[in-house]
């Protein structure tokens, strides 16, 4: 079986991985929002199909989509801009070996997307015509409960082991 994903659960690189968000939530990040978003699989391509085996494509696909959405957010000169959301990405695979999806948390967004309806809106149908990659309607969205962070942390990374970090360093923000 050409191209199959094998995971093997390893609680250390899970306890690791978890730490990180943890370790965010300490130094004063505020999480408000948990957003599940699913890439789209390729259907019938074998280009897009393979396009979501390769960890670097989907890499690429997933900076484009941060990019799009805090382009949205802030304008284009985001990455400048010091008092934004900060968030923490991480993507698994789940059953499916094609159609990865991504874990986000985000801090609280500014206006006009400052309640559910307006981050149900940014999330399933704005950001899919943006980014090709996601699908439309596949955003799962909820408030992030406080006393419960630590169960959102190991979610977050619970697809974790040596050969899948999950954990997508180079587009969560981290405190300088």
């Amino acid at each position: 079986m050409e191209n199959q994903r094998v995971y093997f659960y390893d609680q250390r690189q899970v306890d690791a991985n978890a730490e990180v968000l943890n370790r965010l939530i300490k130094k004063g990040m505020k999480p408000k929002w948990y957003i599940v978003f699913h890439f789209k699989d390729g259907g019938g391509s074998n280009r897009l199909t393979h396009r979501r085996l390769d960890d670097q494509s989907v890499d690429a696909d997933l900076e484009f989509v941060k990019d799009q959405l805090y382009t949205e957010l802030y304008g284009r000169k985001w990455k400048k801009k010091t008092s934004r959301a900060m968030s923490y990405w991480s993507k698994e695979y789940g059953k499916s070996q094609v159609k990865p999806h991504f874990n986000l948390v985000m801090e609280e967004l500014p206006y006009p997307y400052d309640d559910f309806r307006a981050v149900h809106v940014l999330f399933n149908r704005f950001l899919p015509l943006k980014c090709k990659c996601i699908w439309k309607d596949s955003a799962h969205i909820q408030p992030v409960d406080h006393e419960e962070v630590d169960n959102l942390s190991m979610y977050c990374s619970k697809e974790s082991n040596q050969t899948n970090s999950t954990v997508n360093y180079l587009l969560t923000d981290f405190y300088k």
